[in-house]
């Protein structure tokens, strides 16, 4: 921290002494002049040692965390900053143009474009808030790199047969999980919070407080998902995690599972996809879709919902 005196000649000295760096010290006109000196010395040390890598956990707090709950979402953005942090381990203020270029080059030969594009889009949005929120002399470099084409819209749904499949190629623990995502369209990290104190049995709804836009909802339930959840909450701690898994353990479980089946196309996601669908080709209005998916936007919900034509003019008559 910086000291502020004056001297016997009327002159103000700033020392600034901050561990782990040299002390520095100027001397000035005025008290003015030497605070503004001593407040740009600190900038650049701060400046200096903040990485992604150090300025992670303040991200996550600041950003992800609204009202002291993890927004949907959360735990990609952690897994995403790690992988940031060792591909581009330098101070925000070194990091240039050239560097985000190198590190897209490279986590190409490893992972989708689409899979590269949501990384850097996070960098973007990390380096902006380092600089405008935490002061850190950085600015936003990865708006002169390309980004990779964004992944087009799933057009695969799971069918009946191919979702009983699945079912018999996960172990028990896992076929709740992929069950309540076939019948609610719920997200992954969704399920993954649920609590029996979170699920309103008389109103068959689930009331959610961890989405990925950090709103609650509310998600109604059909029939098979209210026997499912009224076996696993039985006996069940009000407060207790139903499924204390972590996400990729579920997602690795699934991509086996559809190997295994020598189903192709699809993903964990690709259930919610397939939930909103069928209950799309039942009839259900579009506001009524949209209470179960808790899409904001129409247009979100046409790249969730693949309705067959002949589901259409079935119900056409």
């Amino acid at each position: 921290m910086a000291t502020i005196r004056q001297l016997q000649s009327g002159k103000w000295n700033a020392q600034v002494r901050i561990t782990g760096y040299k002390p520095k010290s100027s001397t000035h006109l005025t008290r003015e002049a030497a605070e503004k000196w001593a407040k740009e010395q600190e900038q650049q040390v701060h400046s200096s040692c903040a990485t992604i890598q150090k300025l992670s956990p303040v991200y996550l707090e600041e950003v992800m965390t609204l009202s002291g709950k993890q927004r949907g979402g959360y735990e990609a953005i952690c897994h995403r900053l790690r992988t940031l942090s060792k591909g581009l381990p330098a101070s925000l203020t070194l990091i240039t143009s050239a560097d985000v270029a190198e590190y897209k080059n490279k986590r190409l030969k490893i992972v989708q474009g689409a899979s590269v594009r949501l990384e850097l889009q996070l960098l973007s949005r990390f380096l902006r808030w380092a600089s405008t929120e935490k002061g850190v002399e950085c600015s936003d470099v990865v708006k002169q790199v390309k980004l990779p084409s964004p992944s087009k819209p799933r057009e695969k749904i799971i069918l009946p047969h191919e979702y009983s499949m699945i079912l018999d190629n996960v172990s028990d623990r896992i076929k709740p999980i992929i069950t309540l995502a076939y019948e609610t369209a719920m997200r992954r990290g969704e399920i993954l919070s649920l609590k029996p104190s979170m699920i309103n049995f008389r109103k068959r709804v689930i009331h959610l407080t961890h989405t990925k836009n950090g709103e609650e909802r509310d998600v109604p339930l059909s029939t098979a998902a209210i026997a499912l959840l009224t076996q696993l909450c039985d006996g069940r701690n009000h407060d207790s995690i139903l499924f204390p898994y972590a996400d990729y353990t579920i997602s690795q479980a699934f991509r086996r599972a559809v190997r295994k089946c020598q189903i192709h196309g699809v993903c964990f996601h690709s259930l919610r996809h397939t939930a909103i669908t069928r209950y799309a080709e039942k009839g259900l209005s579009t506001v009524q879709l949209q209470v179960i998916s808790g899409h904001k936007s129409i247009g979100m919900l046409a790249r969730y919902s693949h309705i067959r034509a002949s589901s259409v003019s079935d119900l056409m008559g």
